[in-house]
């Protein structure tokens, strides 16, 4: 049975994640606080071998991939497909202060109609793309993913099948705690039973047990 390891990290903050605007499929520079978080993620996985890189193709993850792989020989693919979910026609929108109509959007993730995707158009994407990148890779592989907040935030729910509000609850979720943090953000693997998350990077182990407990219960 393959089974391939993933380790996840998120770009560096942008101008518009410190300004709170939203950032889909537009883009936005690093900052020097990004820049900072994305070398740190480099000298947590430095010692990691990863056999291939696979990162969005939107530019702050090409240049957090840059940064993260420096120096080091690793066959890195850009990939559409890793691409964070597309705002539409309210990309660059400014979250403080957002439209109502902004605001029940995001709630519920429909962007759909003015141009962009909802959770399903996501969900198929993800899934699509890491059933590519496994079909690549060979047992025992080490990747490195370089992707997006939102997504992640998602694949929470779709690829592992937590309560992504009982994630947030765990995480303690607030206006100064991401629920996905910038740079270095989870580990999980994949193999013939499916994907499994084995670790939420800074955070402390009790989250993880926690959201296995409520997984397994509710199964139950």
């Amino acid at each position: 049975m393959k089974t391939v390891k993933f380790y996840y990290v998120r770009h560096g903050q942008t101008e518009h994640n410190l300004n709170r605007r939203s950032q889909g499929w537009c883009d936005s520079p690093l900052t020097a606080k990004g820049l900072e978080e994305v070398r740190e993620a480099g000298r947590l996985l430095k010692d990691v071998h990863f056999d291939r890189a696979y990162v969005s193709s939107l530019k702050r993850c090409v240049d957090t991939a840059a940064i993260v792989l420096k120096d080091r020989n690793v066959p890195v693919k850009y990939l559409d497909g890793l691409r964070e979910i597309n705002f539409g026609q309210y990309e660059a929108t400014y979250v403080v202060n957002a439209s109502e109509e902004f605001l029940r959007r995001r709630a519920i993730m429909d962007w759909k109609d003015v141009g962009g995707e909802n959770l399903q158009m996501l969900e198929e994407r993800i899934m699509k793309t890491y059933q590519q990148i496994y079909d690549e890779c060979n047992d025992g592989d080490n990747v490195l993913i370089i992707s997006h907040g939102t997504v992640f935030l998602n694949m929470i729910h779709f690829m592992f099948g937590y309560d992504i509000s009982e994630y947030r609850r765990l995480c303690n979720d607030n206006d100064t705690i991401l629920p996905v943090p910038n740079g270095f953000a989870a580990v999980f693997s994949h193999d013939e039973g499916g994907y499994h998350l084995l670790q939420l990077v800074g955070r402390d182990k009790s989250v993880l047990e926690e959201l296995n407990r409520i997984k397994d219960q509710v199964r139950t």
